[in-house]
Parts: structure tokens; C-alpha cells; sequence
């Protein structure tokens, strides 16, 4: 279950997965160590205040540093503090940009060095391209990088017309899901006038899967659907491309087909295993289907690639550590989350956290936080609510609030069955055991099918004491079992 920030869908925060923080971002990029034990890392740009080329120039140079060389992109706001950089290893790069637009004609520079150079006192190197054509500037820019152009597909991921190339790095910028689908006529016309550029179709697809949670008439749901289509384009131009199997994989996962997400995701992974995102789109389409340890193993590779600069997920609450039963390891990530993004989804678990080790106090004072008006996104906002009113001894007004929130969730025919179990969860410690049943066989419906935390998730006791539970609790291990098959742990390493 992912979260995305306001003005979003009603569910999660969404910030493109390769530009976290947008202007200003830093971003990390490390070559597999057992094979290339090099690490790169994309400084926010140099005091740029262009628009045109802030956040959607940085997608688009990390996708090129990971199809072209391999590299492993994270990011954070600004360079690491020295007590970071000596963690780091001496040959990482430290890699920004600064550009500038005059017509449809481009300007780049990048600035390199090393944390040894760094350290040391000594000048970034710089390479600039003036004013000229995007594409021959790209060019000129990449052939100077410091790294091994393993990959020539940079004509796979430039569009060919300069002014296509300004459109694209405008929908490359695009931030929240609202604006994605009012985008979704020109992202889908430059793709079809780019018909060679998979950057295009990324774009495409990312603001295809976006609008599932404001019109999901607009985009289809399932493999016949307009976003399917557009991924499986972006793998047929260049196959494995990290952002875009990531994407792929979420939405895939989100709709209940896990099976092809962790076959793309692994497919991808031995074409480019130094890709942390990868790691995280194992993890969420293994902890729905309760490949617990093989989601482990992937988060665990993740934090290695990152190393120090190792963060939290941007994009959900990494239930994973919760049903393998590792409370302080869920609180230590829910900390370093909320010190980033302090959002209706990080109180809400952290009040759930909360309640599993009996603290109510601090479990309300969570609740009554995100529960504030002004706490994005709307659907854990909701469900703080919910959590609030059981603990002030309200819960009829919480069944009712919930009722909403189904009611909601509903029309917008998105199945996302770990956010349906949330909502089982909460009918059965309200009192409600049929709708509790209800929820939480839909949910398998669904695709979530985590035995582990059906079972032992102490909010779920009524349904557990249902006369239907033993059916689904056969259904859920059954499906379970067909999965671990497939995808033993060592499928989630590279």
C-alpha cells in the first residue's frame, strides 16, 4: 500500500521515482559492487532557478546514468555532510547540473569530482555544452561523464524534435496525480510523435498509473488496459529500463496480478542489478503475497547498494518488517519517514504501531494528528479518524466513517488489496465481524495474500473467530504456497 502527497490520489503521495525532491535534489548512484564497485552521486544543481530544466532534466539524466551505465540513482537534498562522506567509498562521484533554455535550444553543464577529490580541497570538473540542438547536447555531455558507457541507447531515450524534447521534461516534472491525468492527451500525442523515445513512454505510463486514482476510466485497468500497453512499449525499446519496470511492477502489484510484477521486476534485476528501486518493487509485490523473506532479502540488498546515504522508502511505510514481526525495525523506518515526509500515512501507522504495543496514549495522540484537516493523503486522514474514534470510545461513529471510506473506495474500482485489509482490520476491531469478513476476503480477492499477518494481526481476532474464516484462511495459504514456488527467496537477489 503506497502513499503520495497532496493534492494526490486517494491513497498515496507520488513523487517520481527517480526525482524525489525535485529542484535541489541529490541523487546517488552506485555501480553493483560485486562488479563495478564504483559510486556516483547526482548533486542538486548548481543555484539553478530554471524551471525548464529542474526536476524533469534530473529524471531524465538518472534514467540515462542507469540505462546507459548501469548506476544505481538515490537522492537527498543536498551533499552529504562530511561525517557521511568518509563513510563513503573514496572513488564515489559526485555528479550536478545546471542548464538553461533559449528557444528550444539546450545549455547543460555537469560538474563531477570524487569524495577523495573533495575532501582533498580539489575543484569539480566541469563539462558544458552552449546553446544547441537538446539532443546533440545530451550527447556531448554523456560522452564526457565519468563513467563506462556500458549501453548505447541514448536514441532511445532523447526525443528527436527539440521542441518534443521541452514537452517531455515538462511532463517529466509533473508531481501530483490530478495534474497527471489533465496531462494524460499531451503525454499520450508526444508518444505517439516520439513512437522511438521510451522516456515518452514512461511518461506516458507514469501518468497513466497516477490517474487510476482520480479517473481510472481514463487509463483501464488490467493487461488489456492503456497503461499495460505503455510499459510493455518502454520494455520492447529498451528492456529492463529500471523506471519504468518499477512503475510497471506498482501498478501491476496495486491490481492484483503480483505474479508478473516479481517476473518483470526479476527479469529486470539481471539486466541491471545495481537498481535500488527495483529492490523496492520486489519487496512490495513479495510482502503482499507473503514472500516475507524473499521481500526481506530485497530490502536488504537495497539498503546495501545505498549504503550510508541508505533512507527510507518515499513511497509507502515498509509494512514488510510488520508482518515479519519486527516492530522495532517498522519504528525505526517509520522515524526516518516521518522526519521526512510527516503525512497523514505515517501518523496513521505510526498510531498503529502504537496500538499493537498497547501504548493508546500515544496510539490517539497519532490518530488526532492525522486526522487533521489539513493531513494529506484523504484516505489515511479517513482512516485516522476511524483509529481516533475507537480510541475515544466512539465506534459506532467510527463504523460509520468507515462505511465511507469503502463506499469511496468503491467507486474508484481499484483493488490495492493491502489497503483493503486495513480496512478489514478496523471493521473487525470496531465490532463489525461480517464486514470485517467481508473486507478481508475481498482483499484476498484482491491479491493480498500475506498468511502471515492474516494471522497475526491482532485488530483482525473477530474475523478470525468467523464461521468463513477457515475457508479463506485455506484459499490464502493455498495461493501463498503456488507463489513461494515460483519465487523462492533467491529469486529476489540479483
Amino acid at each position: 500500500m503506497v502513499s503520495w502527497p497532496a493534492p494526490v490520489h486517494p491513497r498515496f503521495w507520488i513523487i517520481p521515482a527517480l526525482a524525489m525532491i525535485g529542484l535541489g535534489t541529490l541523487a546517488v548512484i552506485l555501480d553493483r559492487p560485486a562488479a563495478r564497485d564504483r559510486v556516483v552521486i547526482l548533486a542538486s544543481p548548481m543555484n539553478d532557478r530554471e524551471r525548464d530544466v529542474g526536476p524533469g532534466m534530473e529524471t531524465l539524466l538518472s534514467d540515462c546514468l542507469e540505462v546507459l551505465t548501469g548506476a544505481t540513482v538515490t537522492h537527498a537534498p543536498a551533499l552529504p555532510p562530511p561525517a557521511i562522506l568518509n563513510r563513503l567509498p573514496p572513488d564515489t562521484r559526485l555528479l550536478r547540473f545546471q542548464g538553461g533554455r533559449d528557444e528550444n535550444r539546450l545549455s547543460l553543464t555537469l560538474e563531477w569530482t570524487t569524495v577523495a577529490r573533495l575532501l582533498s580541497g580539489q575543484p569539480w570538473i566541469q563539462e558544458a555544452s552552449p546553446h544547441e540542438e537538446p539532443r546533440k547536447a545530451m550527447e556531448q555531455v554523456i560522452q564526457n561523464w565519468p563513467l563506462v558507457i556500458r549501453h548505447r541507447r541514448l536514441e532511445r531515450l532523447i526525443p528527436k524534435s527539440s521542441l518534443n524534447f521541452w514537452l517531455l521534461l515538462e511532463g517529466l516534472s509533473i508531481q501530483d496525480d490530478q495534474t497527471a491525468t489533465e496531462h494524460l492527451s499531451a503525454s499520450q500525442r508526444l508518444a505517439e510523435e516520439e513512437p522511438d523515445c521510451a522516456t515518452a513512454w514512461t511518461a506516458l505510463g507514469d501518468h497513466l498509473y497516477r490517474s487510476l486514482w482520480v479517473n481510472p476510466d481514463q487509463a483501464g485497468i488490467g493487461l488489456n488496459s492503456r497503461t499495460h500497453r505503455a510499459f510493455q512499449k518502454v520494455e520492447n525499446l529498451v528492456p529492463g529500463h529500471p523506471r519504468a519496470i518499477f512503475l510497471w511492477s506498482m501498478m501491476l502489484t496495486d491490481t492484483g496480478n503480483q505474479s508478473l510484477a516479481l517476473k518483470l521486476l526479476e527479469d529486470a534485476i539481471r539486466l541491471r542489478p545495481g537498481t535500488p528501486d527495483l529492490y523496492l518493487g520486489l519487496a512490495y509485490a513479495g510482502r503482499t503475497s507473503g514472500l516475507l523473506e524473499g521481500a526481506r532479502k530485497a530490502l536488504a540488498r537495497r539498503n546495501e547498494l545505498i549504503g550510508s546515504m541508505t533512507s527510507p522508502s518515499s513511497w509507502f511505510a515498509e509494512t514488510t518488517y510488520l508482518y515479519l514481526g519486527d516492530q522495532e525495525a517498522f519504528g525505526q523506518d517509520l522515524a526516518r519517514a516521518g522526519a521526512l515526509r510527516p503525512d497523514a500515512s505515517i501518523l496513521f501507522y505510526k498510531g498503529y504501531l502504537a496500538l499493537l504495543q498497547g501504548n493508546r496514549q500515544r496510539a490517539l495522540e497519532c490518530m488526532v494528528s492525522g486526522s487533521d484537516p489539513g493531513m494529506a493523503p484523504p484516505p489515511f486522514r479517513d482512516l485516522c479518524c476511524v483509529y481516533r474514534a475507537y480510541l475515544e470510545g466512539r465506534p459506532e461513529e467510527g463504523l460509520l466513517e468507515l462505511r465511507k471510506i469503502d463506499e469511496i473506495r468503491g467507486k474508484l474500482r481499484i483493488p490495492d488489496g493491502e489497503w483493503t485489509f486495513k480496512e478489514a482490520e478496523a471493521y473487525s476491531l470496531l465490532g463489525d465481524r461480517d464486514r470485517g469478513m467481508d473486507c478481508a476476503t475481498r482483499a484476498f480477492v484482491q491479491g493480498f495474500s500475506c498468511a502471515a499477518w492474516y494471522e497475526a494481526s491482532p485488530f483482525l481476532v473477530k474475523v478470525r473467530e468467523h464461521p468463513k474464516w477457515p475457508m479463506l484462511r485455506r484459499n490464502i495459504q493455498e495461493r501463498q504456497a503456488v507463489l513461494a514456488g515460483s519465487f523462492p527467496p533467491s529469486a529476489f537477489l540479483p
